[in-house]
């Protein structure tokens, strides 16, 4: 900015951009949360207060930071990655702090082994381990004679922490247990952090797990392109709150209650799928017997991508259906005037949705809101006969059942796709109307449960980051 006045200064100013009053979906709608205005006026702050020679303490930027030149050139490396030089501490009068290496064995040596070369030993390849999920299990086992030269040790109740991008960011870690003869080896991108008995192995993982450690590790990451590492003196030296064992034992089992919660409310949606008890005396049909048209969105030039603007008549294409649900998240827009040439390609309310290729057969239903929406090329939009209701059909499009039958039906080499000839013989029920509305609302209900589910993941992972946040002095 200023080359004669970077010459002078004994520091360098880091600013933090995170918004710019535009959000990050093709479109670039405005939004409320824009950095810029203060970045621009801390660093004329700044700037002014070098060029004055006035101290720069008064002007320590809210959107980043200020950073001695020295402390920049303590390594050799001169990295400008800002994050890199924010304190490692957490400033915290609650509890005191530790090192890490000064509670735990950072990757124990091998020689400590007195096994026999024939025992047989867990081995845990990266794959193994879960992201932000503290439970794994290993998926192989190996003679100890086979992994003892290559590969990171471990023992039971050892923190396992990966140290590679994308694996660390991704947020790969883990506490072993139930290990074979209590001895495991795996990938050699593994930190191990064993506790010397002034923490919990809980507690270590959640240290690491929290951000005030990961997103410092990040930016002080080392290495080339993809294989990047957290330097281990960083792992080392990084400082931990350190409250007694019985606080600490009372937090997990805290944390520990929140995440059982988690877990069940997950296993419920994990595992929830509509399901429509098929009577025999229910007549199946053919979807096409029942539709008063398959219509295909457009295709070739008829929609430019010049066609598009920045508001205007979404345009649902298979990436807008997550979970059955038309989203508008992200969605393409046209103009009315593209709309009105387009009008054969417009959905009404009950129509069904479904991708044609690539998404292939992802469907949801158009809500009346959405009626005059247009249909993009990648989707069909198949409309109902009055004797068959919409959700009551979708239903059974969406089952796995017929999924696989449109996978095994769909043409093509490069790219599979769909017709309107596979479409219209898919295999459905049709029990009267008054059954279908039934058995509708009876799902219906099911799923509003079930999202219920999603509100208390919300709210339990929230209260795991309050209790952390009270641990690290953040509230």
């Amino acid at each position: 900015l200023d080359k004669s006045l970077a010459k002078t200064a004994d520091t360098i100013a880091f600013f933090k951009v995170e918004n710019d009053g535009y959000g990050l979906g093709a479109q670039r709608r405005a939004i409320e949360k824009n950095d810029l205005p203060q970045v621009q006026a801390e660093l004329a702050a700044y700037l002014h207060a070098l060029r004055s020679k006035a101290s720069i303490d008064a002007h320590a930027p809210t959107a980043g930071l200020i950073v001695p030149k020295e402390k920049l050139a303590a390594n050799g490396d001169y990295n400008l990655s800002g994050e890199r030089y924010r304190d490692g501490g957490v400033k915290t009068n609650i509890f005191p702090l530790a090192k890490l290496n000064e509670v735990c064995t950072v990757n124990p040596r091998k020689s400590q082994l007195a096994e026999k070369p024939e025992t047989r030993v867990s081995f845990v390849p990266m794959a193994d381990l879960n992201e932000h999920h503290i439970s794994f299990q290993p998926s192989d086992e190996k003679q100890l004679s086979e992994v003892s030269a290559s590969y990171t040790y471990f023992e039971d109740n050892d923190v396992l922490l990966a140290k590679v991008t994308p694996c660390f960011e991704n947020g790969k870690a883990g506490i072993a247990r139930d290990l074979l003869n209590g001895i495991g080896f795996g990938s050699s991108e593994f930190y191990v952090l064993r506790s010397n008995g002034q923490v919990l192995p809980e507690w270590v993982y959640f240290c690491v797990m929290h951000p005030h450690f990961r997103d410092a590790a990040i930016a002080q990451m080392t290495g080339t392109g993809g294989l990047q590492r957290v330097p281990r003196e960083y792992v080392e030296n990084f400082q931990i709150p350190l409250p007694p064992l019985d606080v600490q034992k009372e937090i997990v089992t805290e944390i520990e209650g929140y995440q059982k919660v988690i877990n069940g409310a997950r296993a419920v949606l994990d595992h929830y799928r509509p399901h429509i008890p098929i009577h025999p005396d229910w007549p199946m049909v053919e979807l096409g017997d029942v539709c008063e048209a398959i219509v295909t969105g457009p295709f070739g030039s008829a929609l430019h991508q010049t066609d598009y603007v920045d508001e205007g008549i979404p345009v649902i294409n298979p990436a807008n259906i997550i979970d059955g649900t038309i989203s508008t998240d992200g969605v393409k827009m046209v103009a009315p005037a593209t709309r009105d040439r387009l009008k054969e390609f417009t959905v009404r309310s009950d129509d069904i949705v479904i991708g044609r290729r690539g998404e292939m057969g992802r469907c949801g239903v158009v809500t009346p809101e959405m009626s005059g929406w247009l249909c993009g090329t990648g989707s069909f939009v198949i409309r109902l006969k009055d004797e068959c209701l919409a959700r009551f059909a979708y239903f059974q499009i969406a089952s796995p059942k017929v999924k696989q039958y449109l996978e095994d039906q769909a043409i093509g080499v490069t790219m599979k796709n769909l017709n309107q000839g596979i479409l219209a013989g898919i295999q459905i029920s049709l029990p009267p109307l008054a059954t279908q509305q039934a058995i509708v609302a009876e799902i219906e209900a099911e799923q509003a449960l079930v999202a219920a589910n999603r509100e208390l993941i919300t709210r339990f992972e929230q209260k795991i980051q309050t209790t952390l946040a009270r641990i690290w002095g953040d509230s």
